[in-house]
């Protein structure tokens, strides 16, 4: 079997269960990729390199993806699967040696890392405004540094609040309603909670990129306007971390799942210890798996409501390439109304364009339309090449502060202060 028929076999098996609409831009983007001579006339066929991290059950359909993308523009796309963990140094061991591909898939913590060692390909003139307006605000936003656009995103999530539905109703709580407030978790909290049996109301990580839900429901801000200063140490900062240090240490309701060597959140829920976690949509197929009765709701609202931080990843070009042009039509695919809508339908995933959105409903994808509403009011970590290094000033700082050897304050204290030297280049 031909390379090409091979692409026109995945093509025609992606097209069995994609939209129409899907099949019209396949059948469009195709004849222009003949008038403009893309295939066929004796050339040589382009070839585009391609880093992917999808796991087992996004990789396959990333690949009848790229099937029709060949097929569409008549080249080939050569696909190289990393392990999520290992991307990174592969990368920076790539642009050290020179062997970089075309384009990678990178999470949205190091866009800015490249970004800021000259490593990727502006695509302020490749991705017009009309298509830029079409992709969701605060996901694109994690592709912008220094005001450039820098990549496309293929895939955004964010944090809601999972719940055992059956705890719930031992307790009874209604296990339709997530508490809505902070103040409404440390009631529920309060009557899940059996110590003695060990049983706890929620658990929660320390890091800083899982505390922030807690920060951007109090309306702290991360980083100054000019990227320089910490801001984390605010009273509004400072009275979001006092809240997760309080629901261990004040309330008792958190079982102690930050703890090296506790029981992690996503085990304890999943053996009923934990009542509540905070989570991701990736958690969804697994615990639907593990049969658990469990609800999802929205992060509970502070002050400034209800507030989630962004994850996911962003598709790069690296300036090295000599396709700058097909490499651009290849993101812009891929984050395309057409391809979002069966990301969500086939993966149950969020769309990162707006105009896919209505691929969720509740009654098919009743988690994902929960984390789809959570994300009209998500923000985005600020653009700074340094925040794997912020992370890891703070973690241990937060720590402290939950093993109550330091205050919430002397701790967001002291971390920020080192975060500040380390944006002053110091």
């Amino acid at each position: 079997m031909t390379k090409a028929t091979a692409a026109r076999g995945a093509l025609r098996a992606m097209m069995r269960t994609a939209p129409k609409a899907m099949v019209r831009t396949a059948i469009v983007a195709g004849a222009a990729a003949l008038l403009l001579g893309g295939c066929g006339g004796g050339r040589e066929q382009a070839t585009l390199t391609v880093w992917q991290t999808y796991n087992d059950e996004e990789s396959p359909v990333f690949r009848e993806i790229v099937a029709s993308f060949e097929e569409a523009h008549g080249v080939t796309v050569e696909v190289v699967r990393l392990p999520f963990a290992g991307a990174e140094p592969k990368i920076q061991t790539a642009l050290t040696t020179r062997t970089e591909p075309d384009i990678a898939r990178v999470d949205v913590s190091f866009l800015a890392k490249l970004a800021s060692k000259n490593a990727l390909l502006s695509l302020e003139e490749y991705v017009p405004r009309e298509f830029r307006e079409e992709i969701l605000p605060v996901a694109l936003s994690s592709c912008v540094y220094d005001r450039q656009l820098m990549g496309l995103p293929d895939q955004t999530n964010g944090l809601c609040l999972f719940y055992n539905r059956e705890l719930f109703r031992q307790a009874g709580l209604d296990p339709d309603r997530a508490p809505a407030t902070w103040d409404e978790l440390i009631e529920y909290g309060e009557r899940l909670t059996d110590a003695d049996e060990g049983v706890f109301g929620i658990g929660v990580r320390n890091s800083l990129w899982w505390s922030l839900p807690f920060f951007y429901t109090h309306g702290a801000q991360f980083l100054s306007a000019d990227g320089r200063h910490c801001r984390l140490n605010s009273k509004e900062g400072i009275a979001a971390f006092q809240l997760k240090v309080d629901l261990h240490r004040k309330h008792g309701i958190e079982g102690g799942a930050w703890r090296s060597g506790g029981i992690q959140n996503d085990l304890g829920f999943q053996n009923g210890r934990y009542a509540m976690i905070l989570n991701g949509p990736w958690a969804v197929e697994n615990l639907k798996r593990t049969g658990i009765d469990f609800g999802v709701g929205l992060i509970p609202a502070g002050p400034e409501g209800s507030r989630t931080n962004v994850g996911g990843n962003n598709l790069v070009i690296f300036k090295s390439t000599k396709r700058p042009e097909l490499a651009a039509e290849f993101l812009k695919f891929v984050a395309s109304e057409e391809i979002q809508r069966m990301w969500a339908t086939r993966l149950g995933q969020i769309p990162v364009n707006v105009r896919a959105m209505d691929a969720i409903t509740s009654e098919e994808h009743p988690y994902l339309a929960v984390f789809a509403k959570q994300m009209e009011t998500a923000i985005a970590r600020p653009q700074t090449p340094y925040y794997p290094e912020i992370e890891n000033l703070m973690n241990p700082e937060m720590q402290a502060a939950l093993d109550g050897t330091k205050t919430a304050k002397e701790a967001l204290d002291a971390a920020c202060e080192e975060i500040d030297d380390l944006l002053a280049g110091e």
